[in-house]
């Protein structure tokens, strides 16, 4: 029988400042105790008695974090396995009602209780933090210290003490059977340091920890990058799945209590999607639908399932859908009828299934046996064969552990015979393998240079390539910036003959104002030159106006609405053709004697459309004053 720990918190935490205390229900040969006990005693207590199993809650109540759990296992006895009895799908309190166990949530001593039976039943899963390799380190125990004749051979005794030392464990691996590769890193006289890692359990490998004078070997297994959870046994969630099929297919699953476990829909759902869903939640006993006469989508599903078929005895209204489903959330219409289709279902099944409940003894897999009831099976059929199994299960238990004894012996002792054949063939194989690699060294390392210089030369030429490239590069843009830096000069000397400056707008736009001002500034007089002046709006010209500019040069028509802005401030507009000016990059200078000349001009003629314009108004007014 086989010794089972339960344990779990009662007051304190591994991670704040109140040391913990725990609650601790042990199980062995049929009899229970309970124990509250410190973590330093509950330790003790483990390594004493050794139990098969300790059985937790939240491994996390016991275990500050992965290094914490690690230490723990390292020196745990090598039997015990550390069980944690839930997951995200199933709670203390759901599992102790599936098996039959009664608990109080608030009582620690129940809940430890609850623990260790479940695991008992082959419930939860088994923490594994070790890979089933083990590291070997030989190395020296000692520094060398610094130099001498005296240090050299002193460093030469040492280094010959730990390639004893390897080869003897080496050979005593080899001999045990073991898989292994090896490292080692020579040193003068000898070895400095040899590793190898064996492709067995820490607890297989026939050797310990040691330390002599000059050498230390550190045997340990090697861990695992995460934490990993192997369930004891695969159990079944058994489910009630409801369907509403269509152009958008919907699926709502409950378990045997009538908790909702997933509900999700789609379009263009096919049969083959549906089943891999509903499979990765569990086992449907059930499929139902809302329609008194099952769809074929329906019937497709069921069968894939082998599954019992709820129908109910008229087409569920619309009313009745919504009063079922009120308490939970759905996405959409194909979600709620889906859902109402599965507690509809599960409500028909309902009493029987807590009837059934009521008269199983604990330690059964109630939802096992409330899918045969489903199916229709009899419970006392169920419990007799149950009974049954138990029996055989524990029969060919005890058979095997008699029978098999002696002759698992003898093949023990052949393989360990064919093992030491191996070992030494493996050994011969090993010393032509090292003298074939010295040679190998020896030939391959004239060619060895040969490929790195030959590398390093393709890398410089792939370097000039591309200095060269960027060498090009450079010398145009140098090129551009000598002619910038030539027509800025140009520009200068025509400002000392007279010609004035301008600013660039490239476009007619907020965004190039808005540059325009942030790198050269628009200010009051300044002569601004439009080189496309076709997407002008009056916004923008007026924002041009309040900056107060002196006039505007353009090369393309401008809209009919920003020249009136323009000429509503008397701020005129040259064309190109009128002007005479030089562009470099955002900066201009315009010819100011043509320039004045032309800007003249340019008032002179809006001052006189302004006047037509005026007398024209009068001029009108006049003729509608005379014929009233």
């Amino acid at each position: 029988m086989s010794v089972v720990f339960g344990v779990d918190i009662v007051s304190g935490s591994v991670h704040g400042k109140i040391k913990p205390k725990y609650a601790v229900v042990v199980l062995e040969n049929g009899k229970e105790f309970e124990k509250i006990v410190s973590r330093s005693k509950l330790f003790r207590m483990i390594k004493r008695e050794k139990p098969d199993i300790i059985a937790v809650d939240n491994i996390y109540e016991v275990f500050k974090d992965k290094k914490d759990l690690i230490f723990f296992l390292k020196n745990a006895p090598s039997k015990t396995r550390l069980v944690q009895v839930t997951d995200r799908e199933n709670s203390l309190p759901s599992l102790s009602k599936r098996f039959g166990l009664k608990i109080n949530i608030r009582n620690p001593v129940d809940e430890a209780r609850a623990c260790a039976y479940l695991a008992s039943f082959g419930m939860g899963s088994e923490i594994s933090v070790f890979t089933d390799k083990t590291r070997i380190t030989v190395s020296r125990n000692r520094s060398l210290g610094k130099g001498g004749w005296r240090q050299k051979k002193y460093g030469r005794r040492v280094h010959n003490a730990v390639r004893e030392v390897y080869r003897e464990i080496r050979d005593r691996i080899a001999e045990a059977g073991f898989e292994f590769v090896e490292e080692v890193k020579k040193g003068y006289g000898g070895i400095s340091r040899g590793v190898m890692i064996v492709n067995a359990r820490r607890d297989k490998v026939p050797i310990n920890s040691f330390k002599t004078r000059d050498v230390q070997v550190v045997v340990e297994a090697i861990e695992k990058e995460k934490i990993e959870f192997i369930p004891l046994r695969k159990t079944l969630r058994y489910l009630i799945v409801g369907i509403d099929p269509g152009s958008t297919t919907a699926v709502a699953a409950l378990d045997l209590r009538g908790e909702l476990v997933d509900i999700k829909s789609k379009k263009g759902w096919s049969p083959g999607e549906v089943v891999e869903f509903i499979s990765s939640l569990g086992k449907p006993v059930v499929i139902s639908t809302d329609k008194s006469s099952p769809p074929e989508f329906v019937s497709k599903i069921r069968a894939s399932f082998n599954a019992v078929l709820y129908t109910p005895k008229e087409d569920m209204s619309v009313e009745k859908k919504r009063v079922l489903t009120s308490k939970y959330a759905t996405s959409n219409d194909h979600e709620r009828d889906a859902l109402a289709a599965a507690i509809d279902a599960f409500n028909s099944y309902k009493n029987k299934l807590i009837n059934v409940e009521k008269r199983l003894p604990a330690g059964i897999d109630s939802d096992r046996i409330k899918a045969e009831i489903i199916r229709g099976t009899p419970l006392k059929e169920i419990l007799s064969v149950t009974k049954e199994e138990s029996k055989t299960e524990k029969l060919h238990t005890d058979t095997v552990s008699r029978d098999e004894v002696i002759r698992r012996d003898k093949v023990i002792e052949r393989l360990k015979e064919e093992n030491r054949i191996l070992s030494r063939k493996i050994k011969e194989l090993k010393d032509e393998i090292e003298s074939l690699r010295a040679r190998i060294a020896s030939i391959s390392r004239e060619e060895h240079e040969k490929i790195r210089k030959d590398t390093y030369v393709q890398n410089l030429e792939r370097e000039i390539l591309y200095l060269k490239k960027r060498l090009k590069e450079k010398d145009e843009e140098i090129e551009k910036l000598k002619e910038r830096i030539a027509v800025l000069r140009k520009m200068k000397m025509l400002e000392f003959q007279g010609w004035k400056e301008a600013k660039v707008l490239r476009k007619f736009t907020r965004e190039e104002i808005e540059r325009a001002e942030r790198e050269m500034g628009i200010s009051e007089g300044d002569i601004v030159i439009i080189m496309d002046s076709s997407g002008g709006s009056a916004s923008l010209a007026e924002v041009l106006c309040k900056k107060g500019v002196k006039a505007i040069i353009c090369s393309s028509e401008m809209s009919h609405l920003a020249a009136e802005t323009f000429e509503k401030y008397n701020i005129p507009r040259i064309s190109f053709d009128e002007v005479e000016f030089m562009i470099g990059n955002d900066v201009a200078v315009v010819n100011a004697e043509k320039f004045e000349k032309v800007y003249a001009e340019k008032l002179e003629e809006t001052k006189r459309r302004k006047i037509d314009q005026l007398e024209k108004l009068v001029e009108d007014y006049r003729k509608r004053r005379v014929i009233k």
